[in-house]
């Protein structure tokens, strides 16, 4: 069976109800149901200090401005109907890309995602309603992100592509979803460059093929009662409801490409405004500053005239960067736009970069500053600004207040252009009075300066860790935040990076408490998030650029001092273990440094010395497990070999190592299997020779080398892996496969307070339990988001569980299965 074959044949998994018993390792194959997603999980709550992540597409109600969706870059899409107070998590596999409200009926909502969703009990539950059940071929997981893929007949509207290979391998996104305020019936979206439009609630279908890729949809009740406009990057194509007559109106050269088109009725005229913007799309999709203006249509998109007031073209300086904008589609004059480099000339000849937010309250006549931050050198990291003045911030402008803060998007409720939602790397911000102010919807603010998350969790968790001498003291490691914990049991958070050097400060990937000394705790950081992923280290510079390494507080994890003697302060560490064996004041511990390998001291943290004898191949040390015994198991990943420091297609593939004398020397442990991408590794406490191993399934080249390398030195093939979980009885002598080789497994917990019981957490939106060692296994249920990273035992209630997660920070409750 070829590896292409294999992915064919790969677990049908989706949504929310998936099969939950299986025994042997394989799961058994069943049709699935992702019909009924629930709004609320009856036995999770997610904890945190909310936010933390991008957020994009902020969709407002027509009937309430308080009823909001918006979605993250991590695949969550969140819904309140509290203006933000809390939320409702929904999770489809890949994410979500597009939200609708009916504006006749509220109740009923869209969501698009990599099918077309809907709801009709306001959010409560949700339909898979196209492509039909009948039409879809095939549902699998593939890559490093586990990305699912939807491959429906070739007969099926919705098949897109003309090679039927590609649209099995490849699933287009459903966006512009737009119910037709003239008949609930008419519903409209796009795949790509394809125009869907149903009559009939979704029964039935048509499509359009268009000139490129659809930006916008629109139709109103007046003068466009008739037609639909869908704008592209080139131009507008007007299509009659009746005869489906497409004409097409070309934008001005100089607005080639357009992007961001957005626009709606001006209240109270009977006519609409549509804007629309342009760089050079190169520059924008690699982030990188791209002088853009700003075009301005009142006839429907026939002719376009460019906005050359002086704050939009910021006059007598650099053209501005705008990344998006967005009017209220039935207040238009109401326009906002997102700039991320708006450079001012200073009083000393240098200059200042802003970011923010401007509005227009007269179609683009004139335009003011909303939000504006920033001030400094606009580089990230380096914090020589200042947040907007307007902000009531939760815990967000504290820790990066005066950094350079890339803003995202922005959402307008659709009859009141006063209202808003803008979104930036790390929170989602609300204005009600046309961004005179704007306030916190993420988190909420307790008087003694702790922090607690509303619901909208959009960061990467790696571990919950539990303080010896503290039961009301637990801590969490994340990306791209750090570290934060909580003095009472998870219900409120503080951020702790005092003393940590901010060149470190992205990711805390791990700590352990001393479990003799109160307030003694080490912590491992890096400048680099993410690993093992392989985006990471594509790059054959990316060492150039890695910081990180070891910090120790002595105060409960409130200050830290680094203590890297002997690894440099270029040192991504991500695992860290203490000896418990080893003498209080002087302990014994291990790190493992991404791209370095074993670091060991046993001077309490204060001096490192390398161990790496007998490690071959790929250093990109990711996990360390220490035994009762003192016997350390080691867990390299895969990463590309960069001969000779250049781009190539050689690639060393992940291990595990063994070590018995206190990693002076390491042993390759034979896993009796073909290729591996190991993940992590833990041991049975009541048998330490039991060991359980979680791994990564297939993969692509370009998953470790990028596609263009890939592409132009023999291919983008594919890395047949197997997946899933190893057991070994003997101390990793012998292993047996108990878990599906097809699933993408992060981590294996043993519940040392349980005989017999494991858990694991995986990115086929699924964590799943055992209570016979691994013989069979069955699903947590309501737990379903895409991507998991730890099952965690809640020591202070170990009825309990944390699950930690790649983009929806920690989930806690009771591990009941289905």
């Amino acid at each position: 069976m070829t590896s292409n074959q294999k992915k064919g044949v790969k677990s049908t998994i989706f949504g929310i109800i998936v099969l939950s018993f299986f025994a042997c390792g394989d799961i058994a194959k069943k049709e699935q149901d992702i019909k009924v997603p629930k709004q609320e999980p009856t036995n999770w709550k997610r904890i945190g200090p909310g936010g933390g992540g991008s957020t994009f597409v902020p969709t407002f109600s027509y009937a309430d401005e308080k009823d909001f969706m918006i979605r993250c870059d991590m695949t969550g899409a969140y819904h309140t109907q509290d203006g933000g107070k809390s939320y409702a998590q929904i999770n489809y596999p890949n994410g979500s890309y597009s939200f609708a409200y009916d504006p006749s009926d509220p109740k009923v909502q869209f969501i698009g995602s990599n099918t077309l969703n809907k709801s009709i009990d306001g959010g409560k539950t949700w339909k898979r309603i196209y492509p039909f059940e009948e039409d879809i071929i095939q549902e699998s997981f593939s890559g490093d992100h586990a990305s699912f893929t939807l491959a429906v007949k070739e007969s099926s509207l919705f098949n897109i592509y003309d090679d039927t290979t590609v649209s099995q391998s490849h699933s287009p996104t459903v966006t512009n979803i737009k119910v037709d305020p003239n008949d609930s019936n008419t519903i409209y979206f796009s795949l790509e460059n394809f125009l869907f439009h149903s009559q009939d609630g979704g029964k039935d279908w048509k499509r359009l093929e268009l000139d490129g890729n659809i930006d916008f949809i629109f139709t109103n009740t007046k003068e466009l009662k008739q037609e639909v406009l869908a704008f592209t990057a080139s131009g507008v194509n007007s299509i009659n409801k009746e005869s489906l007559k497409i004409t097409s109106f070309e934008y001005p050269e100089p607005m080639k490409p357009a992007f961001s088109i957005t626009g709606g009725n001006i209240a109270n005229e009977g006519r609409s405004i549509f804007y629309g913007l342009h760089n050079k799309e190169p520059d924008r999709d690699l982030g990188k500053l791209a002088p853009t203006a700003l075009w301005i249509s009142s006839d429907h998109g026939r002719t376009w005239q460019q906005d050359n007031s002086v704050l939009i073209t910021n006059k007598g300086n650099a053209l501005p960067t705008y990344a998006t904008l967005a009017a209220a589609e039935n207040d238009a004059q109401n326009v906002y736009i997102v700039s991320n480099s708006y450079e001012e000339r200073k009083d000393d000849g240098t200059n200042a970069i802003w970011f923010g937010a401007l509005k227009s309250s007269d179609s683009g006549n004139s335009w003011q500053w909303v939000w504006k931050a920033g001030g400094g050198s606009g580089e990230y990291g380096v914090r020589d600004g200042k947040d907007a003045s307007n902000l009531e911030d939760a815990w967000v402008q504290k820790a990066f207040g005066n950094d350079f803060i890339r803003l995202i998007d922005v959402g307008v409720a659709p009859n009141d252009g006063d209202v808003a939602i803008v979104t930036d790397w790390y929170r989602s911000m609300k204005t009600v009075n046309g961004g005179e102010s704007w306030e916190t919807i993420y988190s909420t603010k307790a008087k003694d300066g702790t922090y607690r998350s509303n619901g909208l969790d959009v960061t990467t968790s790696y571990g919950v860790h539990f303080d010896p001498m503290d039961t009301s003291h637990i801590a969490v490691s994340y990306t791209d935040i750090g570290y934060h914990h909580s003095f009472d049991q998870g219900k409120s958070w503080s951020r702790s990076t005092n003393g940590i050097p901010v060149e470190w400060q992205n990711t805390c990937y791990w700590m352990v408490f001393d479990p003799d000394v109160k307030n003694k705790l080490w912590s491992v950081w890096s400048s680099l998030h993410d690993f093992p992923r392989g985006k990471m280290t594509r790059n054959p510079k990316w060492r150039d650029y890695a910081r990180g390494g070891v910090a120790v507080s002595t105060d409960g994890g409130r200050s830290w001092t680094p203590t890297n003697g002997g690894m440099n302060f270029d040192s991504p560490t991500t695992s860290i273990v203490l000896d418990p064996n080893s003498p209080s004041g002087n302990r014994t511990l291990y790190v493992a440094v991404y791209g370095k390998g074993v670091f060991k001291s046993i001077d309490d943290g204060k001096n490192w010395k390398l161990h790496n004898n007998g490690i071959k191949g790929s250093l990109a040390a990711f996990e360390l497990t220490l035994l009762p015994n003192g016997t350390l198991y080691l867990i390299t990943s895969p990463t590309p070999q960069h001969l000779n420091g250049a781009l190539g297609r050689e690639v060393f593939m992940g291990a595990v190592y063994k070590s018995t004398d206190g990693a002076h020397s390491w042993t390759n442990v034979d896993l009796g299997e073909k290729t591996l991408f190991p993940n992590g590794m833990t041991y049975d406490p009541e048998n330490p020779d039991r060991l359980y191993l979680g791994s990564w399934s297939d993969i692509s080249l370009s998953d470790m080398v990028g596609r263009k390398i890939a592409e132009a030195t023999g291919g983008n093939n594919p890395i047949d892996l197997d997946g899933g979980i190893l057991m070994s009885e003997d101390g990793g002598t012998t292993w047996k496969r108990i878990f599906d080789k097809n699933y993408y497994v992060y981590d294996v917990t043993v519940d040392k307070y349980r005989s017999g019981r494991i858990y694991c957490n995986t990115f086929n939106q699924g964590a799943y339990m055992s209570e016979d060692y691994g013989n069979t296994w069955q699903k947590l249920r309501d737990y379903d988001f895409h991507w998991g990273h730890r099952v965690i035992v809640d020591e202070n209630n170990t009825e309990n569980v944390f699950l930690t997660t790649f983009g929806s920070s920690v989930w806690h409750g009771k591990p009941v299965t289905d």
